[in-house]
């Protein structure tokens, strides 16, 4: 049975800015071409959040030390303000809300649920007590509820992996305490890192210098922090390597040198891999390092360290009733469409690789997809009742557009006195209770 000229209606599971941009651009698409496209232009979106708070890595995965980055938050906020939008925090897929619950109540489900788990780990170390993920260590002193502070009472630090989130975490590592005293970070988070005994940072790339995974100013920061080292073998390699593309010969300019004198050391090890790790009582003593050369492992040195952080990459979560790709670590997907009225955007659909410019490009090509599934099929019947209705009757504690605004501006407020944009609320209870003020 079809229903003529009424709104469409669209669940988007995930806040973070691939579901938000996703919806954004569905609404200024349908007005550019529902008339061409012979459909309805009304539409409205309906976004679910499993924290208390929207916009995903922006809020927890960005280093405190990128402010301007963080603003990206003002443009999200600009966003959801549209009345066409609806946001429910604390609303968990699997949990609160199936597939089996969305599809008889929308016309289009996205799932714009990011990378949700780590990059595979290949030393069984996740229960020892100073393995962690880049993941964990960001959401950490990113405020996220529920982390705890990893161990910082040795004088060196390992980190396995080469791309910007390794050298985040190394930067955060060896930041002056004065310069993080001005971002968000609560007080108690700060005061932890400004206390750590960790002096210096190694940072094992498993691949040569030549197929680095990191920026020419994410060295440049990591520089501006620390005296930058790389072992003899990283220099001998750095010497060959004979760049062509530009942004590969900026970063071997940097690599080059070492930056000013500072107690604080950063040292790189490329063509290099933890082996083993040496944890008696399950508490993390020291690793193993093996060089890489030829496709052949052999052991390099030993480091002493109680923080050993994997920043491997990170893999879409699988999601009850959706196809997923192995092989991918990705909802399983033809250019956005994963079933009929079923899409995905973002890291989900793509990996997790690219910045916000990427994020936009396949929200468009996923918008497209599911504006070109519409003209096919026109609108069927749907369960047109109230989801506050639906989600009251489950008794999900949700939150709502009104809520996150309240929140921000707490925030805001806790900044005020010591002259910051605003500073986090770290409890997932005090969020909520905030939230319930609107």
């Amino acid at each position: 049975m079809e229903q003529k000229n009424r709104a469409w209606k669209v669940a988007v599971i995930g806040a973070g800015p691939a579901g938000v941009y996703t919806s954004s651009i569905l609404l200024k698409r349908l007005e550019e071409k529902a008339s061409l496209l012979d459909i309805p232009e009304d539409a409205h979106i309906d976004v679910f959040e499993k924290n208390p708070a929207p916009y995903g890595l922006v809020r927890y995965g960005v280093a405190p030390d990128h402010p301007a980055i963080k603003l990206i938050s003002q443009a999200l906020d600009r966003a959801i303000e549209s009345e066409k939008i609806s946001l429910y925090c604390n609303v968990c897929y699997g949990k609160d809300i199936g597939i089996k619950d969305l599809l008889p109540r929308y016309d289009a489900v996205i799932f714009a649920t990011g990378g949700g788990e780590d990059g595979k780990w290949e030393l069984a170390g996740r229960k020892i007590e100073g393995v962690c993920s880049a993941g964990e260590i960001a959401g950490w002193y990113n405020s996220m509820p529920g982390l705890t502070c990893p161990p910082l009472s040795s004088r060196a630090a390992a980190i396995v992996g080469g791309g910007n989130s390794a050298l985040d975490v190394a930067r955060m590592l060896l930041q002056d305490p004065y310069s993080l005293s001005k971002t968000d970070m609560p007080h108690d988070i700060w005061a932890k890192l400004a206390s750590s005994c960790v002096q210096e940072v190694h940072i094992f790339i498993r691949r040569g210098v030549e197929a680095n995974k990191f920026s020419a100013p994410q060295i440049r920061q990591l520089k501006a922090c620390s005296k930058l080292i790389l072992d003899d073998f990283s220099k001998e390699s750095l010497e060959k390597f004979d760049p062509q593309e530009r942004t590969a010969r900026e970063i071997k300019n940097e690599l080059e040198t070492s930056g000013p004198e500072n107690k604080k050391k950063s040292y790189m090890h490329f063509s290099s891999s933890v082996s083993s790790l040496f944890a008696p009582e399950k508490k993390l003593e020291a690793i193993e390092i093996s060089r890489n050369i030829g496709g052949k492992k052999s052991a390099d040195f030993c480091l002493r360290t109680n923080l050993c952080v994997s920043a491997v990459g990170w893999r879409s979560k699988k999601l009850e009733g959706i196809p997923f790709d192995e092989s991918k670590g990705v909802i399983a997907n033809n250019e956005g469409r994963v079933k009929p009225k079923i899409y995905v955007s973002g890291w989900a659909k793509r990996g997790c690789n690219g910045l916000i410019g990427s994020t936009k490009a396949d929200a468009s090509q996923t918008v497209d997809m599911i504006l070109s599934d519409w003209k096919e099929s026109g609108q069927k019947e749907i369960d047109d009742s109230p989801m506050e209705a639906f989600l009251n009757g489950r008794n999900v504690m949700f939150s709502g557009k009104a809520g996150w605004f309240v929140l921000e501006r707490y925030e805001a407020a806790l900044g005020k006195p010591d002259n910051k944009r605003s500073v986090k609320v770290k409890s997932a209870g005090e969020m909520r209770r905030i939230s319930s003020l609107a």
